[in-house]
């Protein structure tokens, strides 16, 4: 039995809306922008205020939360978007930035 023939003929999309794709790449790439932003913002934090790494390796998760907070603060204002949407893009780019600069006391 093939299982297209269960699906209603005008659910089936015979090309993508070009409006939607563009719409998805706008917020990808708007998502992106944010998480780069946020990155520079801890890296930042990090050369002024305190590492976010350890001497030993480790992560100092107190240093990266207050990087994160920063860089939330910072964009809430800029863009007006709730705090937990803020906060999430200050999180990704304070542990990516984490996660480069762990690299960097490595080598």
């Amino acid at each position: 039995m093939r299982y297209a023939n269960l699906i209603p003929h005008s659910h089936i999309a015979r090309s993508a809306d070009p409006r939607l794709t563009a719409d998805a790449r706008r917020v990808f790439t708007r998502a992106k922008a944010a998480v780069n932003v946020c990155t520079e913002s801890a890296k930042h934090f990090s050369r002024t205020v305190a590492p976010l790494t350890r001497r030993d390796g480790t992560f100092d998760r107190s240093a990266i939360m207050r990087a994160a907070t920063r860089a939330a603060q910072a964009r809430m204002e800029v863009t007006g978007d709730a705090w937990g949407v803020c906060m999430s893009y200050a999180l990704k780019g304070a542990w990516a930035a984490a996660k480069s600069s762990r690299l960097v006391r490595a080598h």
